[in-house]
């Protein structure tokens, strides 16, 4: 198996982990570990990026997006406490799960070998 693919199902276990958590901060319960879904969520990003790197001989552009998107999730993740802190806090909340959740269909493309265009297969 090759270390992309465990990376892969590294991400797909850690999606579940944060989740969960995530449910559980926003129920409020299980707040003391912040912490631990914050290092979870940094390991998270980092497998992306090592994916995104491994990706870019085959698949340029979509390991550029997915390097972007790592930043976007990190940077979102670690400031999402100051951004429309109130009765709105609810939309940071959903944009960060779906952020965080987008990250897997780009690790999936990035994993996949190339397709073959129908000119070559001809």
């Amino acid at each position: 198996m090759s270390v992309s693919r465990m990376l892969a199902m590294f991400m797909r276990l850690a999606m579940a982990v944060q989740v969960i958590l995530g449910i559980a901060f926003w129920t409020g319960r299980w707040i003391g570990l912040v912490n631990v879904h914050m290092a979870v969520g940094v390991l998270f990003v980092l497998a992306l990026w090592v994916i995104a790197v491994g990706a870019i001989g085959q698949h340029k552009g979509l390991a550029a997006f997915g390097l972007l998107w790592g930043v976007v999730i990190i940077a979102l993740g670690m400031t999402q406490q100051q951004i429309l802190v109130g009765d709105l806090h609810w939309v940071v909340r959903v944009l960060h799960l779906v952020v965080g959740v987008a990250a897997m269909p780009i690790a999936e493309r990035l994993i996949a070998p190339p397709q073959a265009s129908a000119a070559q297969a001809a």
